[in-house]
């Protein structure tokens, strides 16, 4: 039987944060309410010369590299789209030179897309082996300012190529759930989103019930809107997680914030990071959850060289030296990013910053973009 899944990931997410020790300061709440309630410690912000594209090629770049004329599909998934029509994806091919023949689809269904894409990228290659197929998630979360809804904002993406004979994971599907629910919506005259808290945590633990593994897993990640989100669902399995691996798996979630669609990856890439022992060979749960509501379990079967194709140091820096944002820097970067969402006409400053790729203007709503 032919085994196909994840050979390569990576992520991307802003080399800005705000620490939340001073949002709560600012917002009069206890600080404890930010760092133990929900878990939160940093949130990622998002320069004026990023988007979910430029983040999204910055996550794609270094596993597409050499591989360009190989993906014969291109699956997007964000719920920060930036056109109803002309998917996302048709900008990132071009910033990567993907092959011309490549198929290149936006997936949507609140953080569940990018499990969606992955799993349709699955079928894909199992029915063309000879191809690649690249899945990115990508999103900026933001609720405005000052709202219930503020201390669970990021930014970030995750990038993934699916193959056959897979060097890091191979996929074994488990169960799906569909429920209509009225947990989070953004109708599109909205420009962020509508929130029932309680009712989204409270769709998530049951749609869990209904597909969690049936034996118990050593190791499981979760969709993390926030980071002890992660410890309300393992409460939900039938052998909650040790405290030592619920840890890794939301190291790197409590500094970047929630990241949508990337958020269940961005768990794993914290597992494959920072736990300290070998995964080889092990079974990892993985629990997607979007909003309205969708929920799956998959299982990633861990292969034995897969810490050859991961670079941990490369993904310690990324969340380790960004730049520490004073509050008045964030009110400015997120009013910004606000106001340029919807604007016909932008131009930005670009950068003197590493950044590979930079929005330099939107010029009668068609975005413009540099390959430095």
């Amino acid at each position: 039987m032919i085994k196909v899944g994840i050979d390569l990931i990576h992520f991307y997410t802003p080399q800005v944060y705000l620490d939340l020790a001073e949002l709560a300061a600012v917002r009069q709440v206890p600080v404890e309410k930010y760092t133990v309630g929900i878990g939160q410690e940093k949130m990622s912000l998002i320069d004026p010369y990023e988007d979910i594209v430029t983040m999204a090629a910055e996550a794609a770049y270094d596993i597409v590299k050499g591989r360009e004329e190989n993906i014969g599909l291109l699956l997007f998934a964000t719920e920060s789209g930036v056109d109803y029509s002309k998917s996302a994806g048709v900008y990132l091919h071009a910033l990567l030179q993907l092959n011309p023949h490549c198929r290149v689809l936006e997936v949507k269904q609140a953080c569940f897309a990018a499990t969606g894409a992955l799993l349709l990228a699955k079928d894909y290659v199992t029915l063309h082996p000879d191809k690649l197929a690249l899945v990115v998630a990508s999103d900026v979360a933001w609720y405005g300012l000052n709202t219930p809804g503020e201390v669970t904002q990021g930014a970030g993406a995750v990038a993934m190529i699916v193959s056959v004979n897979p060097r890091l994971a191979v996929i074994e599907e488990g169960k799906a759930i569909v429920e209509n629910s009225k947990d989070f919506y953004r109708p599109s005259y909205n420009q962020v989103p509508i929130v029932d808290g309680k009712l989204s945590i409270r769709s998530y633990k049951e749609l869990l019930k209904q597909v969690r593994p049936d034996k118990p897993l050593k190791f499981v990640c979760f969709h993390m809107p926030f980071a002890t989100m992660s410890d309300k669902a393992s409460e939900v399995l039938t052998l909650p997680l040790s405290p030592e691996i619920l840890m890794a798996t939301k190291a790197f979630n409590k500094d970047v914030g929630n990241i949508y669609n990337g958020s269940l990856y961005l768990s794993l890439i914290s597992l494959l990071t920072t736990y300290p022992n070998s995964l080889a060979n092990e079974t990892i749960g993985m629990f997607s959850y979007g909003s309205g509501a969708t929920g799956e379990t998959f299982y990633l079967i861990m292969q034995p060289q897969y810490d050859k194709v991961i670079d941990k140091k490369v993904f310690l820096s990324l969340v380790n030296q960004r730049r520490k944002a004073d509050f008045s820097t964030y009110e400015r970067l997120m009013t910004g990013y606000e106001h340029r969402e919807k604007s016909l006409n932008f131009t930005t400053t670009i950068p003197n910053s590493k950044h590979r790729f930079v929005l330099t203007s939107i010029v009668n709503g068609h975005r413009e973009y540099l390959k430095r």
